[in-house]
């Protein structure tokens, strides 16, 4: 007997056809399923040309992924290739399309033309923020380097959007149709609240910080709730051993970036210059891991990049070395003539 699928398990089984990640075996299931169910079959049919429609230009499977991790602002080489082969990289453009068709599925199916949902994309360079509202009434700050794919209406029975990056979301209320927000790790389901999203493909920590409301934190396999958020809670991902784990923050520190603040607390060195780079347009180098795990907790309203690392200097032992645009940081194990400036 052939396993019946909900409906996200079946948007998860298109989306790896769509991208050419079934294996034989898979592809078989799928059709002895679908050949007992011909208007499924049907609408797979109608739904596999509208994606080659869709994208006209990609021919492969690898190619499918490589142009959403392009459009996702992805670095395809080096360390990040790994994290770049996660499920919900590869699938999100398919996922994304297939949700926000909604109901012009069913138009495409019997034949008719129809406008389909396009795809906004949503993106903030270095040292950018930007403000905007969705169709629904959903009010979002982007952080920088950060970006955003969202249908540009919902259709579908939930409000999909995929982050790469940074964002806090003030989302409009609609208890018939939930809010998702996807990210490498989990997906963040609220109704309507106030919560910051931090999901960089450089870093393995993913984090949830709730302002205001409720959020759940679904798996993103099975979509089984990992936890529930209060108030107040961030939750905060390891992708490199999948453990997760809540911290209580205040609710003034969510998303202080928003007025260009940068706040720290117990936070290591690596995730500081990382946050850095991408307000400043700079890039550091740290030249042993003693440097790397240094931790700070610290406040900084308006200063720039060499004001914070001569402060931060003073609470911790570290030499830097400015060349151009970039920091060579090295662990020292004295206080004395530690800054070097070219």
């Amino acid at each position: 007997m052939v396993e019946m699928k909900n409906d996200n398990q079946k948007f998860e089984e298109y989306a790896r056809f769509l991208c050419g990640e079934n294996d034989l075996a898979e592809t078989r299931l799928m059709w002895e399923r679908l050949g007992d169910d011909p208007e499924e079959k049907r609408k797979l049919e109608k739904l596999s040309r509208f994606w080659f429609h869709y994208h006209p230009k990609i021919n492969s499977a690898d190619q499918v992924w490589k142009k959403t991790a392009q459009k996702l602002a992805f670095n395809t080489s080096g360390i990040r290739m790994q994290w770049l082969q996660a499920a919900w990289v590869k699938y999100a453009a398919a996922i994304l399309l297939i949700v926000s068709l909604g109901a012009n599925v069913v138009s495409l199916i019997h034949g008719r033309q129809t406008e389909s949902s396009g795809i906004k994309e949503y993106r903030t360079n270095v040292g950018e923020i930007k403000e905007f509202q969705l169709a629904d009434g959903t009010h979002i700050w982007l952080n920088a380097k950060s970006h955003l794919l969202v249908p540009e209406t919902f259709n579908g029975k939930t409000r999909d959007v995929f982050l790469s990056g940074e964002a806090y979301f003030n989302v409009a209320k609609n208890s018939k149709r939930p809010f998702i927000v996807n990210t490498s790790a989990y997906k963040v389901r609220v109704l309507g609240t106030s919560f910051n999203v931090k999901n960089y493909p450089e870093e393995k920590l993913v984090t949830t910080h709730l302002v205001e409301g409720k959020v759940e934190l679904l798996s993103q396999t099975n979509l089984k709730q990992i936890l529930t958020l209060t108030p107040s809670e961030e939750a905060v991902f390891d992708q490199s051993n999948s453990t997760i784990r809540v911290n209580r923050k205040t609710k003034e520190s969510a998303a202080l970036w928003r007025q260009g603040r940068f706040w720290f607390y117990n936070e290591e060195f690596s995730s500081i210059a990382r946050q850095l780079e991408r307000k400043f347009n700079c890039e550091f180098v740290f030249i042993d891991d003693k440097a790397e795990k240094l931790r700070f907790t610290a406040d900084f309203p308006t200063e720039d990049v060499d004001s914070i690392l001569s402060l931060l200097n003073e609470a911790h032992n570290f030499e830097y070395k400015k060349i151009g645009a970039k920091y060579l940081i090295s662990y020292s194990q004295n206080k004395k003539d530690q800054t070097l400036v070219n």
